[in-house]
Order: C-alpha cells, then structure tokens, then sequence
C-alpha cells in the first residue's frame, strides 16, 4: 500500500513538472507540455477515477490518428494503476465507439460522426480525447493541440463534471487564470 502510494505521488510530482503553466478561461484550461500524446493519454488516464468497482480500463484509440499504433504500445507498456489492467483497442474513425470502451482518443474522425459520438458519450462515464479547441467546443473533454513547443491540452470541466468522472484536483491546480497568459 505504501509503494503504491509512493508511485502515485511519484507519477504526480512527474506530471506537475512535465506540464507547464496552465491557462483556464471559462469552463476550458490549457495545459502545455513537451511529451507526446501518448505520454500525455498516460498521464490523465492514470489521475482519472471511475465510479463503481474497480476493473480494468478499456481505452479506444481511432485508427485515423497519425501515430495510432505508437500510442497504443506506449499505453500498453505503462505500468498498471491501482491494479487496474490496461487493454486498448484501435477502432474505425466515424463508427459509434464500443460500449465496452472507458476512453476514447478522437482523431481523423468528420466533424459530423465526432459530434454525435461526443453526445452519446456525454451521459456515460467515458473520458473523451482528441484534437483542436473544437473538439472541446463540441462536448469533448480533453483537447489535445501540437505545436513547435510540444503538446498542449485544453480541458472542457463543465463536460468532465457532467460525466462522473473525477480527474485529480492536482491536475486541475496547475492551471493559471486566463488574464495571467494575456499579461
């Protein structure tokens, strides 16, 4: 029990300095790290709970993403959390995700299909991922951007409250006030 709490902290304290300042306006907050998707799926999978009992995730990552195959073997070689087993499934870009899936990472999908996924999703337990602030804009909850410094993520709180899924409050704290980036 120990241990695990000490690698928790451990992955906690490597979050914190591998996410750089944090901007939040409205119901949105922009993080900006140099890891790379994978790393950074990673990272809020594991400071992510589920309600009910504790089994293992399943994590669908669309095969339209660039770098699909490398995220899930980086998703797949991570250490086990709380117990938790980790399997990802790689699915089609436009078709409903499985019900079996705990998260989905959005990428090369049409607009249209990534809406109504994003809805139906949206009354369920499911952490969604994927690319550009309008992901965020169409209920999505983390919303990852790549630009010549590394990665950046936006979260959309107001979609990760309605879900029931709790992200830990530390994660949530490295975010500034959005006048405080303006300035």
């Amino acid at each position: 029990m120990r241990a695990a709490r000490l690698c928790r902290g451990l992955l906690l304290a490597f979050l914190a300095l591998a996410l750089q300042p944090a901007v939040r306006a409205g119901g949105l907050m922009l993080v900006q790290s140099p890891l790379g998707t994978g790393a950074i799926l990673q990272g809020i999978l594991g400071y992510t709970a589920w309600p009910g009992a504790s089994r293992g995730l399943r994590v669908c990552v669309s095969r339209g993403a660039a770098e699909a195959t490398d995220i899930q073997r980086q998703l797949l070689q991570a250490p086990a959390r709380d117990g938790r087993a980790l399997s990802v499934q790689l699915i089609e870009p436009d078709a409903m995700p499985p019900a079996e899936c705990d998260a989905v990472y959005f990428e090369g999908w049409s607009v249209e299909a990534q809406r109504l996924a994003l809805r139906r999703l949206g009354a369920h337990p499911v952490l969604t991922l994927g690319r550009g602030p309008e992901f965020c804009s169409d209920g999505g909850m983390f919303c990852l951007r790549t630009t010549a410094e590394g990665t950046r993520f936006e979260v959309n709180l107001d979609s990760v409250s309605r879900s029931g899924l709790r992200v830990h409050p530390q994660v949530l704290r490295l975010a500034r006030p959005a006048q405080e980036r303006r300035s």
